[in-house]
Parts: structure tokens; sequence; C-alpha cells
């Protein structure tokens, strides 16, 4: 991958970060000619019909929500076992999420009242809620600091649908690999959600991944009914039939101090 390309990418992905409408978006994607050329999008979970799948999870915002929560907690559980270099399918992982938080995390019971408040809101840190943009029409962000993904991984993990990522992992909470696209109906008129990860440099260093050093991103939006098609259906953007990537230690992704939303450094996970 050339340097400017790289350069490119990172830029992109850092305006798109920075953006707290959709309109800044799509403005966005326009100027660099991606928003309107079909060849850069690709369907969700690779099903063109997958309307029915992702229109029909939670009626509510709320619950949508705190499913996406819910995933940044089984991404957190399975950043510890992979650290170990426990397989998180096998034998010698914990049979359940009380073990879990006992083994990775010592909270007895798996009760976090078990923990003294200073160890609570340490263990907090690892996944925020950050809100911004205008109150009528605020921009949210779920940051985790959990396994993270590689660009390889991307399109069978955190863009797949009814995949079995989760089914054989004890420990976790999610099952049907579908919950997290709960929240896309409820994301402004063209369902825009960022996705954006580089996988935990601990984990990253166990593993032959060639993509593990590398942050991935993409839009993942609705389009309506056309080409004969009798409901809208959910793409995300590719470049050049591959998950837009590039190589930087860290990024300023993480909540600074008032009124910086975006400031400290965030080396891995998802967002």
């Amino acid at each position: 991958m050339e340097n400017n390309e790289v350069a490119f990418l990172e830029r992109l992905c850092q305006s798109m970060v920075n953006a707290n409408s959709e309109q800044e978006v799509i403005s966005i994607l326009k100027k660099a000619g991606y928003w309107d050329n079909q060849e850069n999008w690709r369907f969700y979970g690779d099903i063109e019909n997958n309307f029915s799948v992702i229109g029909n999870q939670q009626s509510l915002p709320e619950a949508a929500i705190v499913e996406k929560m819910i995933n940044s907690v089984d991404a957190m559980l399975t950043r510890e076992c992979l650290r170990r270099r426990i397989d998180p399918e096998s034998s010698k992982a914990p049979e359940n999420i009380v073990r879990a938080l006992e083994t990775f995390f010592r909270i007895s019971q798996g009760n976090l009242w078990n923990i003294n408040p200073l160890s609570r809101t340490e263990l907090a840190e690892n996944i925020k809620f950050v809100a911004t943009g205008r109150k009528d029409s605020p921009c949210y962000s779920i940051i985790d600091a959990g396994e993270g993904q590689t660009p390889k991984r991307m399109p069978g993990t955190l863009l797949s649908l009814s995949k079995s990522n989760k089914l054989r992992i004890p420990f976790v909470q999610g099952r049907f690999n579908m919950g997290g696209t709960g929240v896309f109906q409820f994301t402004g008129h063209n369902n825009l959600q960022l996705i954006l990860s580089r996988r935990d440099p601990e984990i990253a260093r166990y593993e032959t991944d060639e993509t593990n050093e590398y942050w991935e991103f993409t839009i993942v939006r609705r389009e309506d009914p056309k080409e004969g098609r009798k409901s809208s259906t959910y793409t995300y953007l590719e470049i050049d039939m591959k998950i837009p990537m590039f190589k930087a230690s860290s990024l300023p992704r993480l909540p600074g101090v008032y009124p910086k939303a975006y400031d400290k450094p965030m080396n891995g996970g998802l967002s």
C-alpha cells in the first residue's frame, strides 16, 4: 500500500470520526467520490435481503444501545481470554460469565459490588459512551478496549450476520450474531454508522494475521429500494474491493477534557 494512499485513508477516517451529522459524513464521502459509486458498497453480511434480519431486531432505541454495550462487555471478556492465550471455545475457557469475571478481573461471584469503587471506576474506563453534536440530533459513540478486529477478519465478524462467531464461547452473552445491527434503524435518515477497529496489540503479537497492525474502518448505510428490490438493504463501504485500512500506533479517539470530544490516544479495540 502506497504511503499517499495510507495517508489519504487515515485523513478520510479522521474526518468521519470528527463529523457530527449525517450530512457531514455524506458530504465527505461524496467529495471523495464514494457515496454515489455503487461499486464501493458491499451488502452487509453479503446478503442482499438483509433488511429482513436487520429491520426486525429491537423495537426501541434504548434496547438497541444496550445490545451494543453488551457486545462491548463480550469483547472485553474475550480480550482477556485471548491475552492469556486461551482459545475462547476450548475447555480451558471459563464455563460462564461469572467464572470469567472471577478469573479475568478478580470479581468475586461476578458481582461488581464485591470490588472497591476505585476498581469499578478503572474497569468502567474500558467502555465509553460519548455524545457529541447538537442536542436535538446527537451523535453517539460506543468505544471499547476489547479484543478488536483486523481488516481480514472484519467481513466475517463485525460485518456479518447469523454466523457462529459467539455460539461456542460459553462466557459471552451474545449468541446470534445480529443483535448489534439493531441500532441501524434508529441512526438518522440514512442509518449511518461508522465502525473503526484495530486488534488489541497484546493479542496481535501472538497471531499470524498480516493485517493485525492495521486500523480498519467503514460506514454502514441503508439504501432505499431500487432496481426492482421490494425493501431497503444495508451496505457498507469498501475501497478497491477491500475494507479501508491504514497503519498507526494510536488514534486520538478517546474523550479528553471538555470540550475536547476526542483527544486521548486509543491503540486498539472498537469504536
